[in-house]
């Protein structure tokens, strides 16, 4: 014991982070082989949580009286164009994906993380885990391919996909609520208040993610330090491998800034697409401005975010018709609309399984 203290002092984050994270690989694959979840509870949850879903489109439907041939009101080639502006957002994430890997040094094809990632939408829908889900199936995927020495940073380069992807979209939120400020002072008092209190919580939650990528360097501080360490001891360094991955990460810091910039103002606009399109391409409704439906799908995407349903399918949906009533939607075109849209995300998905289907399982490894 005495000896092994002053060695893990030496290796603190931030001063050799290739060393320290190779070092912690070898711990990785044993932690990744825990037990599976019994079948019940996987059962239990996938009921539960599509049984919220289909009880929020239930409620949207029957609350709005929607009826089949609404849905034929919307120009069918909106609807097309649609279907390639959530495939082209999710392509764009699979590059975003490709650089975060090669940039920790994992040999890895664009071909296959693009199938990775395509594999990851599919089940991250059609799993009660939602995004979570699809990325647990991303990890496994990736550990049973990977070489013992390079499991660490490919599961790790998932979770700094995450981060990124969700600073941009809080970003992109709050800045679209700032913007259509106006327009959110003639909400309803209820909605109003309830999109303020989201964006308070968006607020404290951008500043938890910029923590995170800054969190090595609270093993600097001796006060932190030493609580850290014994966490470390009863979790066998894992607050400091993720800390030593965070602090590689960082390094490259000018690639995670641009694909945060990136995901901001180009990867949520086009998924702010199929919002406005349909907007726009429902039958005899009013030209609807594109700030304010990109607003209406960043809300939608962050409710979804949050595992609480089926694949985020009804939690979007509802955030999505909600914020159209507010706006002087008819009922028809907030029931319709966003259904449609959570319609043509589950075609995306559902596509997306053949990348599975015919995945060829190639391994991935460290250059």
């Amino acid at each position: 014991m005495s000896e092994e203290r002053p060695r893990r002092e030496q290796q603190h984050p931030g001063t050799a982070p290739e060393t320290a994270v190779s070092s912690a690989e070898s711990m990785s694959a044993a932690e990744m082989e825990k037990p599976p979840e019994p079948t019940w509870k996987k059962t239990l949850k996938f009921i539960l949580k599509f049984g919220v879903s289909a009880g929020i489109l239930t409620y949207i439907v029957c609350t709005r009286d929607i009826k089949w041939q609404d849905f034929k009101l919307v120009n069918p080639w909106c609807i097309v164009a649609a279907f390639f502006c959530v495939y082209a957002q999710l392509s764009l994430t699979a590059i975003r994906w490709f650089t975060l890997l090669r940039t920790v040094g994992v040999k890895c094809s664009f071909m296959e993380a693009f199938s990775l990632q395509m594999q990851g939408m599919f089940f991250s829908q059609f799993l009660p885990g939602g995004s979570v889900g699809g990325d647990v199936v991303k990890a496994g995927i990736l550990a049973t391919r990977t070489p013992p020495g390079g499991k660490f940073n490919v599961v790790f380069s998932i979770f700094v996909d995450r981060l990124c992807g969700l600073g941009a979209l809080l970003i992109a939120l709050l800045g679209t609520c700032l913007i259509c400020r106006d327009t959110i002072a003639k909400f309803p008092e209820g909605q109003r208040n309830g999109l303020l209190v989201m964006c308070a919580v968006c607020g404290a939650l951008l500043c938890v993610v910029v923590f995170v990528f800054f969190s090595d360097l609270l093993y600097r501080v001796k006060f932190f330090k030493f609580f850290l360490d014994i966490a470390d001891r009863i979790t066998k360094d894992t607050f400091k491998r993720a800390a030593d991955a965070v602090a590689l990460y960082r390094r490259s810091w000018k690639l995670l800034l641009g694909w945060i910039v990136a995901t901001t103002f180009v990867f949520f606009p086009v998924l702010g697409l199929p919002v406005w399109l349909m907007a726009n391409g429902f039958q005899g409704a009013p030209h609807r401005d594109f700030l304010p439906c990109l607003m209406i799908s960043n809300v939608s995407q962050t409710i979804a975010a949050i595992p609480g349903s089926f694949g985020g399918t009804g939690t979007r949906d509802i955030a999505g018709a909600e914020m159209m009533t507010a706006m002087g939607f008819t009922d028809t075109e907030s029931g319709v609309i966003p259904i449609l849209v959570t319609m043509v995300t589950l075609l995306v998905a559902l596509s997306c399984s053949v990348f599975f289907v015919f995945d060829r399982g190639k391994r991935v490894g460290k250059r």
